[in-house]
């Protein structure tokens, strides 16, 4: 996405490109208007030339910050307007939203500054008289009132679509339903995983040296979250692929699969490679990853990402999983991963945007492709081998009850409990099936919504103290074994 320009209506008057507010305020009115990788965006925005790093951090924070609050803020401008936000011209929306989290969030900017530059974006003199006038109220008398129960309060408090609120109280209680929204509206932790020849203690005195917060993950034993004034590019080892940054859902997958030396492994949605170069660690330089990714764009992100990792004995492939068939792989496999497609409620901590175009009616389309991806590729599994089946979310639909209708049409198939697998450190997350549901033991209680930071820190995601347990909000898989 190209940056904003000087020539653009409204800008804030600061010399040149690279205006933090108008940054945040361009991507954010994009996202009202159709979904997109907000992460990927940001980084193209705010790699261009000329930033100074306190703007940088500043466009950052305004654009997380909202994506991550949006519908705790949508309720503030509710209560002074006294109109739906439909109703709202899509800019002044914008404007609204990110003035709002400056008053309501960012006590390091004065309300009068935060409230004048977020004027200038409204566009003609109307709008601005409208943003001011709600805006300065806002800042007068602070944040309203939340709903004093319910799903309406769950919604509001920690910032979730109502229809996701109403689910998750519904299905899960109110207890569970809070202790979800609370981690999906968490600011996340960077985590990655070394290589097989580098030390996590080594690695962590190195980051640690360097001003960063680093702690190894004890129930993946290569793994290390990472939190301070660093970027990944400058970790340690970094260019000569001392690391791959990869969330812990996706590591817990890669453990899952439990590949063994010399196997042929299909990894059926590939991208962006980090389990692929765990597979291909595992399975060593006498076995073989078949890497398939549809997307090219992706695909060639997954090439440079192996390259740097060197996992020479990957083979990426770019197609379809739900069409391409076994002889066009060279099937069958020992093992096949099928990191699913899913609506990924389980990764809205790190996707905030996701809240913002999520629908009970996606949940239902994935559970549909999920069913066709299982039956399309279980035939490509060796008898004796093994069908990985893993999802970020946590919703019935797309984990348990798509296992138990898989069993029911595949009699072949049977579980081995992951727990087998993983070890003691995972037990709290094994269902009694045998499933591994991080799901299963979010925490309880805590306090309300913290106010965020001043856009002062690095990395530009908010990130975080680190806790030992750093783990996916809702991560499911299943380790299936075909009868030989």
């Amino acid at each position: 996405m190209p940056g904003p320009g000087p020539d653009l209506p409204g800008n804030s008057g600061r010399p040149g490109r690279n205006d933090p507010r108008r940054a945040a305020f361009l991507l954010l009115s994009r996202l009202d208007r159709e979904p997109f990788d907000l992460a990927a965006e940001l980084d193209r925005t705010l790699d261009t030339p000329g930033w100074d790093p306190r703007d940088r951090r500043l466009a950052a924070e305004l654009a997380w910050g909202v994506a991550r609050w949006r519908f705790r803020l949508d309720h503030a401008i509710r209560a002074r307007t006294g109109r739906p936000l439909k109703d709202l011209d899509r800019n002044v929306r914008t404007c609204l939203r990110l003035g709002a989290y400056q008053l309501l969030f960012m006590d390091a900017i004065p309300p009068n500054a935060a409230v004048n530059e977020t004027v200038k974006l409204a566009g003609n003199p109307r709008r601005r008289g409208f943003v001011n006038g709600v805006l300065r109220g806002l800042a007068r008398e602070g944040e309203p009132a939340l709903p004093a129960q319910g799903p309406e309060r769950l919604a509001a408090e920690w910032s979730l679509p109502p229809w996701l609120a109403q689910r998750w109280w519904r299905d899960e209680g109110p207890q569970r339903a809070e202790a979800r929204a609370r981690q999906a509206a968490s600011a996340p932790t960077l985590t990655v995983r070394l290589a097989a020849d580098r030390e996590v203690d080594r690695f962590v005195r190195e980051c640690m040296d360097m001003g960063a917060e680093a702690l190894p993950l004890p129930y993946l034993p290569a793994a290390v979250g990472i939190s301070g004034p660093v970027r990944v590019t400058d970790l340690p080892g970094y260019a000569g692929g001392a690391f791959v940054v990869q969330d812990p859902s996706s590591q817990l997958a890669g453990r899952l699969v439990a590949a063994l030396p010399g196997e042929r492994v299909l990894d059926a949605c590939a991208a962006p490679g980090g389990k692929c170069q765990q597979l291909s660690e595992m399975v060593g330089p006498t076995g073989q990853v078949v890497a398939v990714e549809r997307d090219p764009g992706r695909a060639e992100r997954l090439h440079r990402n192996l390259e740097r990792m060197r996992a020479d004995n990957v083979q990426v492939v770019i197609a379809d999983a739900g069409v391409v068939s076994m002889p066009q792989l060279n099937g069958p496999f020992d093992r096949i991963l099928l990191d699913a497609p899913c609506s990924g409620l389980g990764t809205l901590s790190r996707n905030p945007e996701g809240k913002w175009w999520k629908s009970e009616a996606g949940i239902r389309s994935c559970g549909v492709a999920q069913r066709d991806l299982l039956s399309h590729l279980a035939p490509m599994v060796k008898p004796g081998g093994v069908l990985v089946y893993a999802v970020c979310t946590g919703e019935p639909e797309e984990t348990a009850a798509q296992v138990t209708a898989f069993l029911a049409n595949h009699p072949e198939f049977s579980v081995r409990p992951a727990g087998e697998l993983l070890g003691p450190e995972a037990a709290p997350w094994i269902s009694p099936e045998g499933y591994l549901d991080t799901s299963r033991a979010l925490p309880e209680g805590g306090d309300p919504p913290p106010r965020a930071g001043d856009g002062d820190a690095e990395p530009p995601r908010p990130t975080p103290r680190l806790s030992p347990r750093v783990a996916p909000a809702a991560f499911f898989g299943v380790h299936l074994v075909r009868r030989s």
